[in-house]
């Protein structure tokens, strides 16, 4: 694990993880979609699979300061982009092609170096420290007996 500017890098992400980075990536196309009709003052109805994005934009419970972000360009373009949610893995040719250039854009593309949230960064953390510690305590030739006579 590698922590750097409250940015954090696992080797190995979890299933969790991915969740993680690609509900955040979706969050960043509907921001960009935003600025991008804000920008042109153009009407756009943008698409999305990915519910928990979009209950995260319109829930009043936001402490994430990225998608207040998003909320406020939706705001601001309020009247010129719609936001729909489409069912995932149905055989949409639009979104199964959005799926694809994402899948290519998450192992190819530019590295978004977005602060991790708090609950992330402490159980990755908790999660780093009990495998190193297990790693000690196995490895440990200074505890044995006790090792012996407790765990085993």
């Amino acid at each position: 694990m590698v922590s750097n500017n409250c940015t954090t890098k696992i080797d190995r992400p979890s299933e969790r993880a991915r969740d993680f980075r690609s509900n955040e990536a979706k969050l960043v196309a509907i921001n960009f979609a935003a600025g991008w009709a804000l920008e042109r003052n153009v009407k756009i109805k943008g698409f999305s699979d990915s519910k928990s994005s979009i209950e995260a934009i319109r829930s009043s419970k936001v402490k994430s300061n990225f998608v207040l972000s998003v909320k406020d360009n939706l705001y601001n373009a309020k009247d010129l982009v719609s936001l729909v949610w489409v069912k995932a893995h149905v055989g949409n040719p639009g979104n199964e092609l959005a799926d694809h250039f994402a899948k290519i854009a998450s192992s190819c593309g530019a590295d978004m170096s977005r602060p991790s949230p708090y609950s992330y960064v402490k159980r990755a953390c908790k999660e780093f420290l009990m495998n190193e510690w297990n790693s000690y305590w196995k490895n440990s030739t200074t505890g044995l007996n006790v090792q012996k006579k407790v765990f085993r």
